[in-house]
């Protein structure tokens, strides 16, 4: 596989574990998940060794948001507390087999 395939496979991965945080009666709330969270892929790796990708990962969920208590004074900024995971990606079978902190 090429990078823009792995990083597609972590996209995909981050999704379909960020939607098991979602309310089931509100199944609207998935569509532009990865928007709504500001994905963004970080940094990749090609272990040629191993034959796995390491894919860097950011993103912020809304709990990630840190909002000062003088937001409503005075024109101080929300803070975008981001949650960055790598993924490690097995080339040959496109499985991820890591997920983690980074």
């Amino acid at each position: 596989m090429d990078v823009m395939q792995a990083a597609i496979i972590a996209a995909d991965y981050i999704a379909m574990l960020e939607r098991l945080t979602i309310d089931p009666d509100e199944p609207d709330m998935s569509n532009g998940l990865l928007r709504d969270i500001h994905f963004s892929v970080e940094g990749t790796h090609f272990d040629e060794s191993d034959g796995h990708w390491r894919i860097e990962v950011g993103f912020s969920r809304p709990w990630d948001q840190a909002r000062s208590p003088l937001a409503g004074i005075a024109s101080v900024p929300t803070y975008d507390n981001r949650t960055y995971k790598a993924l490690t990606i097995d080339d040959s079978t496109g499985k991820v087999l890591a997920y983690e902190r980074m």
